[in-house]
């Protein structure tokens, strides 16, 4: 199934798009209702279990009838494209095989496996009265970020928060989450509670209408009773996992945060603390022995503590990855 979630408070949408460029020209599509000059990115839904090259690489398919190669990923983007939805896209640049195409100059159609015309073009974009949604794709054709890059169309305060993107399907769990590294004389604040056996780091699910950013500076104040500086993105990772024989496909954002020391709740090594909910977490400072010898997630953290990346990256973790049979 797609990962498209409606819910009493609005819908929530998570898909992957494609920047593929070919002599200095973007290609484009639109349907027939649309502007001739109007165009969005190829691609489409991520499906739950899958992960986003995979989903990239099947709408490609779906859509141009060819294959393709994922090249890197370029742009993370959170919106809300109308009221009470909130949209997740992961846009790749992305190579063809350019010989199946039908035009690598003019403009063409065809219809995807489902029979629905899709109409594409060959962009020139800049002083061209072309236009490709979202404007930031648009702003900065032909040039491409060098690495994963976050953007964020979401307001602060533009609407009352809607529930935990948090999806239980028959299928398996969606779950989406934003977390915070923080590190002091070379420790990490880690948390977990009585039942589990593994560590993980402060921070909780993302709300419909909220950004990761403000999900993670949330969820700080209601565990640890604090403020702090979100300092960079580090992470985005989509990972697969079980619980019990639930499937989960998971997306989490982890960002390097600077807490207000004067407001932190305790100068011990480790200890406990209730969040708003009641719920009694379990705190520790793990040196780097410790990270790498515990059980802790993200994985990615274990296998590179104390080293953390100076540019945002995507990690994907399939090591665990299980469905339910139909």
């Amino acid at each position: 199934m797609d990962c498209v979630y409606h819910t009493p408070q609005g819908r929530f949408n998570y898909r992957v798009g494609a920047v593929i460029a070919y002599r200095g020209r973007l290609l484009g599509v639109h349907d027939q209702r649309d502007s001739a000059h109007f165009h969005y990115l190829p691609g489409g839904r991520v499906r739950l279990h899958e992960t986003m090259e995979e989903a990239l690489c099947r709408e490609l398919w779906e859509e141009l009838g060819v294959k393709a190669r994922v090249v890197r990923p370029l742009w993370l983007w959170e919106s809300a494209p109308q009221e009470n939805h909130h949209s997740l896209e992961v846009v790749f640049l992305t190579e063809l095989d350019w010989e199946a195409l039908p035009s690598l100059t003019e403009p063409f159609h065809r219809p995807d496996t489902d029979g629905q015309q899709h109409f594409y073009n060959w962009l020139a974009l800049g002083d061209s009265p072309d236009y490709i949604f979202p404007d930031f794709i648009q702003k900065s054709f032909p040039r491409l970020p060098e690495c994963l890059t976050l953007v964020s169309g979401l307001q602060a305060g533009a609407a009352e928060l809607g529930q935990d993107c948090k999806f239980l399907t028959q299928e398996g769990l969606f779950n989406f989450r934003a977390a915070a590294v923080m590190v002091h004389e070379g420790k990490l604040l880690a948390m977990k509670e009585d039942r589990i056996a593994h560590w993980y780091l402060p921070g909780g699910r993302v709300r419909l209408g909220e950004t990761m950013g403000q999900a993670a500076l949330r969820e700080l104040g209601e565990e640890l009773g604090i403020g702090a500086k979100l300092l960079r993105p580090l992470w985005f990772c989509e990972s697969f996992f079980a619980l019990g024989d639930l499937p989960v496909h998971e997306l989490a954002m982890y960002f390097l945060a600077q807490p207000d020391w004067q407001s932190f709740p305790s100068g011990e090594r480790e200890f406990v603390r209730e969040d708003t909910d009641k719920e009694s977490h379990i705190f520790r400072w793990l040196d780097p022995r410790e990270v790498t010898e515990s059980a802790l997630y993200p994985l990615v953290l274990q296998e590179n503590f104390p080293g953390l990346p100076q540019r945002f990256s995507l990690v994907s973790d399939i090591r665990d990855r299980k469905v339910i049979s139909k």
